[in-house]
């Protein structure tokens, strides 16, 4: 009897198992055939790229390799002083005979300004005031000398600054009617004690006589000045210390504002200043009582100046003899100082004195340097240097990073001469 293969699947298992089996198997032959075309670009690709970077490599070394070169020259310093002349009234610069052209700038200013005294003095002052008179004694004028004394109700003695004659009385019928006068009188004694209200004065001089009752006198209004007191007084000394003021505060104001009329193209020699006190005089004398006091004073005031364009140009055209036909100097050092020598004269020559610092080094041939360096090592580089001794320091560097030696090209190698850093 044969025996039969049973299909241990159910009919319907079966039939999904084959439809699996079926999907499997083309996503099987998908897969392969997607990835042989792929595999096969990446490995063209990797090739392509080895291959160019082995065609590149040389290509840029020799067409596009480069060197920077850096160098320092020693440096040494230049000082020297020098002696020019500024001449008013000349037009141009003369660098043979050292003349540069100059200008003197004047400017007038005047000014008052109240100063304080600073004298003191205790200070008495009597009283003084005004008495009428009356003579009631006779028509005849009754005469009394300077100094004669009146007294106040109150005791306060008073004494006649001048001599004076009472006018005598006039009749009226039977009765006599008085004259009088109007006196100045003075305290006999200062002080504020003698500043007395209107009062009534008799004649200690006529006690005794018919006449002390006839003639007799009153004050119509107070009497005024008298004081003890300290005042302050204007001394020599403050009115020299106020003449000194002034004319150091106008002396610096005109200065200023000379100094900002100047033309931009000149210098001015601040040792060339000179003042001059035009006027000034002071109102008081010393000793006068007085808090405060005016001061009056006019100052001019001139200098010289200088062609800045002219000075530095004949500077540097000193600064130059100093140097050999190699030699350099670096412009960013230059320092020029400028100041007199010696004073102006009448007919408008200053002598300068001009200090001049820079720093100086030898010229460096960037192309035979260039030209010497073609095809140097890394390792030769320190030795080549060595054969320039007026080279402080060198340094250099190649691209791209793989190259060892500078090009032979002196287009691909760019050298700089360095003053700094």
């Amino acid at each position: 009897m044969k025996k039969r293969v049973i299909d241990i699947y159910p009919p319907h298992s079966r039939s999904e198992a084959l439809q699996a089996e079926e999907r499997f198997s083309g996503a099987t032959r998908e897969t392969s055939e997607a990835t042989g075309p792929r595999a096969s670009r990446t490995a063209a690709l990797l090739v392509f790229v080895l291959l160019f970077f082995a065609l590149s490599v040389p290509f840029l070394h020799f067409f596009f390799s480069r060197a920077t070169v850096q160098v320092w020259p020693q440096i040494t310093k230049l000082r020297t002083t020098e002696y020019i002349v500024a001449q008013v009234g000349y037009d141009t610069l003369n660098l043979a005979r050292k003349i540069i052209r100059a200008r003197v700038f004047e400017e007038e200013a005047a000014q008052t300004m109240l100063f304080p005294a600073s004298g003191k003095k205790f200070k008495e002052e009597s009283a003084r005031g005004i008495i009428r008179v009356y003579n009631e004694n006779s028509t005849q004028p009754q005469a009394f000398v300077a100094n004669t004394r009146f007294i106040s109700e109150d005791g306060k003695i008073f004494r006649l600054e001048s001599a004076a004659s009472i006018p005598g009385g006039q009749m009226d019928g039977r009765k006599l009617v008085p004259g009088f006068l109007d006196v100045t009188v003075v305290a006999a004694e200062p002080g504020e004690d003698y500043n007395i209200d209107p009062s009534k004065f008799s004649l200690p001089g006529l006690v005794g006589s018919p006449l002390y009752t006839k003639i007799h006198g009153e004050s119509l209004r107070p009497m005024t000045g008298g004081a003890q007191r300290e005042v302050a007084v204007v001394q020599e000394e403050d009115i020299a210390s106020a003449r000194e003021q002034l004319v150091e505060s106008l002396k610096a104001q005109t200065t200023k504002s000379l100094l900002a009329k100047v033309p931009l193209q000149f210098q001015v020699l601040p040792d060339s200043l000179v003042a001059t006190v035009v006027e000034d005089n002071s109102l008081v004398k010393a000793g006068a009582e007085l808090e405060q006091f005016n001061y009056t004073a006019k100052v001019k005031v001139s200098m010289h100046g200088f062609h800045k364009d002219d000075a530095d140009v004949l500077a540097k055209y000193l600064l130059s003899t100093h140097l050999a036909v190699n030699q350099a100097i670096d412009e960013k050092t230059l320092r020029i100082d400028y100041q007199m020598s010696g004073s102006a004269t009448g007919t408008g020559v200053v002598p300068i004195t001009v200090q001049i610092a820079a720093d100086k080094y030898e010229k460096v041939d960037t192309a035979a340097i260039a030209r010497r360096m073609g095809g140097v090592s890394t390792s030769q580089f320190r030795q080549l240097m060595d054969e320039y001794p007026f080279l402080a320091s060198a340094q250099f560097s190649l691209w791209p990073f793989w190259v060892s030696r500078v090009p032979r090209d002196i287009e691909r190698v760019q050298l700089e001469v360095l003053l700094e850093g």
